[in-house]
């Protein structure tokens, strides 16, 4: 019995199971990916059945189960495949800082709907020439009276292009605040001010994509700042706390893909006349991964429990598990991998595709060498 799932999570654990293995298809997921399309189907039918609202509050539209919530739901899609489970999450991972510091007129007109399957979200953060380094960034806004007006580049904005509204992170001064920009104004600023490329092809997750976004003196009313203003950093590592998380459940479900299938693998998979899982060296192999996903898993869900509660180690906790679990998933699926042999490097078995799809867990929300860079200051 799990200390931190009680009867509730474990029913929409075995809700989200049952429709990700009757509606999460391979050979859909690799059309999508051929065609760079994001599965915005399938992403407005687990808003309606309510799976995308588990971890967010009743007030809002959700179930308020919390982190806890959506690491159960996150660690079952990616769990059934990992590629459609990552893409499903990424569509509303950018809108938790939106949900914690948007106004209540700002959460019904955004977070609702996203919650519903309605909208999709965005968070554009990176520059050019800042990633990690957010104090230098270089996109401004100008006070104009009513409104501000932009000018910048974002790059590697996730599900640009089709998301219903971003977060924008700009230099206020010296400060920075977030800005939401919707398809609504969008329009209103017309031709010329608002302009997206999309990046291209990506090692993973290439049913997502990754875009540059151009403002040229766009104006964005001042009722569409997020919170306080001169307070966007500050509510951008806030949205990263949970984001972090929810990313390392991405990681964690991926890890019990590999295993789970490895494992059926093994048991059929005849050499010399007997299952390979009777070798030893596979077994080990098998025992190895088995205890990671252990260790994991309660790392994942003591995180996870501790920011739902509130507790200050919540911090520490959500690097701590975004450095981790990254970091054993593709271990783990590269050690699968090697049990299926050939057969693991083909496209059909899936293996090959979830360990591209997880690489970018260890890179997006902060690599794992910040993250490193955050406990140190925490631990010592």
């Amino acid at each position: 019995m799990d200390p931190y799932i009680n009867n509730d999570l474990k029913d929409i654990e075995n809700a989200v199971k049952e429709f990700c293995s009757r509606e999460l298809d391979q050979d859909q997921l690799h059309k999508l990916e051929d065609e760079h399309r994001y599965p915005r189907e399938l992403f407005e039918k687990i808003g309606e059945l309510g799976f995308i609202g588990v971890g967010f509050s009743e007030d809002i539209g959700g179930s308020g189960y919390g982190a806890l919530g959506h690491v159960i739901a996150v660690k079952e899609f990616c769990r059934c495949l990992p590629g459609m489970g990552m893409a499903l999450s990424l569509g509303y991972i950018p809108g938790f800082v939106v949900d914690i510091y948007g106004s209540p007129e700002q959460r019904e007109k955004y977070v609702r709907p996203m919650i519903e399957g309605r909208y999709i979200s965005a968070i554009s953060v990176t520059e050019p020439d800042s990633g990690s380094d957010l104090i230098s960034l270089k996109t401004r806004m100008e006070d104009r009276g009513d409104r501000y007006v932009v000018n910048g580049s974002k790059v590697f904005t996730t599900n640009a292009g089709y998301a219903d509204f971003y977060a924008l992170l700009a230099k206020d001064e010296d400060r920075q605040s977030i800005m939401i920009v919707d398809r609504e104004l969008i329009e209103k600023n017309g031709p010329g001010r608002f302009e997206i490329n999309d990046l291209g092809r990506k090692m993973g997750i290439n049913t997502t994509t990754s875009g540059e976004l151009v403002f040229s003196d766009f104006e964005i009313p001042k009722e569409n700042v997020l919170g306080q203003r001169g307070k966007g950093l500050r509510m951008v590592l806030d949205g990263f706390e949970l984001g972090r998380i929810v990313i390392a459940a991405q990681a964690f479900g991926s890890m019990l893909y590999g295993y789970e299938k490895t494992v059926d693998y093994a048991r059929k998979r005849k050499q010399f006349g007997q299952p390979i899982i009777r070798f030893q060296s596979v077994e080990h192999d098998l025992v190895d991964m088995y205890v990671e996903i252990e260790k994991c898993r309660n790392l994942l869900y003591k995180a996870a429990w501790l920011y739902d509660n509130g507790d200050p180690e919540s911090k520490k906790y959500s690097s701590l598990v975004k450095l981790a679990i990254p970091e054993c998933a593709i271990r783990v699926l590269n050690r699968t991998i090697d049990i299926l042999g050939g057969y693991g490097y083909m496209r059909d078995q899936g293996l090959e595709g979830a360990l591209r799809d997880i690489r970018i867990t260890s890179i997006y929300e902060g690599t794992s060498n910040i993250q490193k860079n955050t406990l140190s200051r925490m631990i010592f």
